[in-house]
């Protein structure tokens, strides 16, 4: 039980931002569309970042439709910028 209430509270620590920088910081938009996708995909990958974004792209066809679109390149990607 311990280890699950502390596990929550790094995730609500890494998902928890502000209004205005919710709407301007893709980091912050990221987190906020995937935050319940971490949970329920990769929850052995957390806190490590790096490996739930990873874990993630490994299962994008079972994100959700926002988070999906966090994981798309966006346009100055595809460009080949």
């Amino acid at each position: 039980m311990k280890m699950k209430s502390a596990l929550a509270l790094v995730i609500l620590s890494l998902f928890m931002t502000s209004p205005a920088l919710s709407q301007s910081d893709p980091r912050s938009q990221q987190q906020l569309a995937c935050e319940d996708d971490a949970y329920r995909l990769c929850p052995d990958e957390i806190p490590d970042e790096a490996r739930v974004a990873s874990c993630m792209a490994r299962q994008k066809s079972k994100l959700s439709p926002g988070c999906r679109a966090m994981f798309a390149p966006s346009p100055r990607h595809r460009a080949g910028r």
